[in-house]
């Protein structure tokens, strides 16, 4: 199973998430979500269509912060 992220984030905050793992997808291309945990960041309508989870700006931003030491490089 993968953890997929869509929606509307800016550059800093997609990168941030494909380096922990996650598959940012954006808006150019169908999903393939089956097997798939999704998030969507910014878009409730967009979760709500999907049935999938839903995340605001500001809680994707507290969850990077929450995330910052695994992004890290290692000294």
């Amino acid at each position: 199973m993968k953890a997929v992220v869509l929606g509307n984030m800016t550059r800093r905050q997609a990168e941030a998430l494909k380096r922990l793992g996650f598959h940012v997808l954006n808006g150019s291309a169908k999903p393939d979500l089956d097997n798939s945990i999704v998030v969507v960041v910014d878009d409730r309508p967009l979760a709500e269509r999907l049935g999938a989870l839903y995340m605001s700006r500001e809680e994707l931003e507290e969850f990077l912060r929450f995330a910052e030491p695994e992004l890290r490089v290692p000294d």
